[in-house]
């Protein structure tokens, strides 16, 4: 082999980082490390994911989309006296069917553009920096806060926020900030815990020094698991008193996969939750006291009226035989219209139950549609899409190289087929109705838009990540660099030691 082919990957050390400086070749291909290119499998479920989603949004909409868009153009023409009920002339109001459809694919295509160009362009490393962490926290919860105070009410919820005539709802805003945001302080922490660990093993004194530096397990615990919980907590706590219920269930199993997922021992991790749970009681029960001193009235009861809806859809789940006609109206449509479709459906476009007859049909409900449409094959196709999903989002975060790239992939990915598969638990009466969406499905410009920055965020790692090739590091490489991979071969580089693409 000659001594082009032999050249070594060199390294610098500063502090406890190791950057590669050059890159090995043999027989000109690029062996020990070489940038994965984005994940076309991904990309392309994603993709077919919207387009499957906006015709079959169209198509549940289009009856909504005309009564809404006739009812706006009659009240315009009221107003200007251009329609004249006294008048023995008629007029034929011309409505559009399309309204809702193009608003949806306005928002979901351009959000996909953008979030396919910050998977391009944007290197995830630049993501990493500490800074962006406390950014997002502070933004979210002034936004959360904000929704309390000043956000728009709709059925009794004050939910929403109006910022330059774009409406959103801040608890989804949420969930996208919580696995950034965890992601990012677990990486942070781990990296802490290395240096920690490393000072104290390089130390000349082995007992004193080591007594000294390592901090006690209790306190790690609270870093790793207590703190952080605390800090998710916050938001699901704003969120509930919006109130969302469904939003904070959803914002909370998220939490709980990020931590699952995150690196630290179990003993961190039980002291850390007993920890959590021990302030989170407290808190709840300084809460209750104060509220209860202030005006008078018991929590508990506040909280049953608070959430009477919850208690009504859970007496209807229950016992749909003890509730009103209106309370079980919008499932027993949903189950109709899942049941019509048969095997393979009505045909598309072709539903009675969104005419009037099941609310939401083009929003929490159009799973429902899909099936009276599509049938059986349409729903099971759905199910494998967002499966196909799942596994090519964990397969990401399996070659992830780093602990944050490795958070945010599973963590996006979990996120949106947890949703997914929520909302057709809902259309199936396999759970309490609520609020759910399904993800690329359901109208909501706003809400794809996060779910749209979600995906780029998992295909901006899927791209940019590195790894490196240890069987061929050790054949080809001396002992010297052998030493630097004698290491665990399933554990993750730190994000300071690995190269990104640009």
């Amino acid at each position: 082999m000659s001594g082009t082919d032999k050249k070594f990957l060199t390294f610098s050390q500063s502090g406890s980082q190791v950057m590669a400086d050059t890159q090995k070749t043999v027989l000109g291909y690029r062996q020990l490390s070489s940038h994965r290119r984005m994940s076309l499998v991904f990309l392309f479920i994603w993709l077919i994911l919207i387009a499957f989603g906006l015709t079959m949004m169209f198509s549940a909409s289009y009856g909504v989309s005309f009564v809404q868009s006739s009812s706006a153009i009659r009240s315009q023409w009221k107003q200007t006296g251009a329609l004249d009920p006294s008048s023995p002339v008629g007029v034929i109001v011309e409505a559009d069917a399309t309204k809702l459809a193009q608003k949806q694919a306005f928002y979901t295509i351009g959000s996909a553009l953008l979030a396919l160009t910050l998977a391009i362009i944007v290197p995830f490393r630049q993501l990493t920096r500490p800074s962006f962490k406390w950014i997002v926290y502070v933004v979210i919860t002034f936004a959360l806060l904000y929704t309390i105070v000043a956000g728009r009410s709709f059925n009794g919820a004050k939910r929403w926020l109006t910022i330059a005539g774009i409406t959103f709802q801040a608890s989804e805003l949420a969930k996208v900030g919580a696995v950034f945001f965890l992601a990012s302080y677990f990486s942070d922490r781990r990296k802490a815990r290395l240096q920690e660990a490393g000072s104290v093993k390089t130390g000349r004194s082995k007992t004193r020094t080591s007594r000294i530096r390592r901090s006690s397990w209790m306190k790690q615990a609270f870093m790793e698991v207590a703190w952080p919980g605390f800090l998710m907590f916050v938001w699901v706590g704003l969120t509930v008193v919006q109130p969302h219920l469904s939003g904070a269930i959803i914002l909370t199993s998220i939490c709980l996969v990020v931590f699952f997922f995150a690196q630290m021992p179990l003993k961190i991790r039980l002291a850390g939750l007993v920890q959590l749970l021990i302030i989170v009681l407290v808190i709840c029960i300084a809460a209750g006291a104060l509220f209860e001193a202030l005006t008078g009235r018991s929590a508990v009861s506040f909280i049953s009226q608070r959430f009477a809806h919850a208690s009504r859809r859970l007496d209807t789940f229950q016992n749909r035989d003890a509730v009103s006609e209106d309370d079980r109206m919008q499932i027993e449509q949903a189950e109709i219209a899942l049941g019509s479709g048969g095997l393979t459906g009505k045909g598309l476009g072709k539903s009675v139950q969104k005419l009037n007859w099941l609310s939401e049909a083009h929003n929490d409900f159009i799973l429902s549609v899909i099936g009276e449409e599509l049938g059986f094959l349409g729903i099971l196709a759905i199910i494998l899409m967002f499966l196909a999903f799942l596994v090519a989002g964990l397969m990401i975060a399996k070659r992830a190289a780093t602990p944050m790239a490795r958070l945010i992939a599973a963590g996006y990915t979990f996120m949106v087929v947890w949703q997914a598969f929520l909302n057709m638990a809902v259309a199936t009466s396999l759970i309490p109705a609520t609020g759910i969406s399904l993800p690329f499905f359901s109208y909501g410009g706003t809400a794809n838009i996060f779910f749209s920055l979600a995906a780029g965020l998992v295909l901006c790692v899927s791209k940019s990540g590195t790894k490196q090739n240890r069987e061929l590091a050790k054949i080809l490489n001396s002992s010297r660099y052998n030493k630097e991979l004698d290491r665990d071969d399933g554990e993750l580089e730190d994000d300071g030691t690995v190269g990104y693409a640009v």
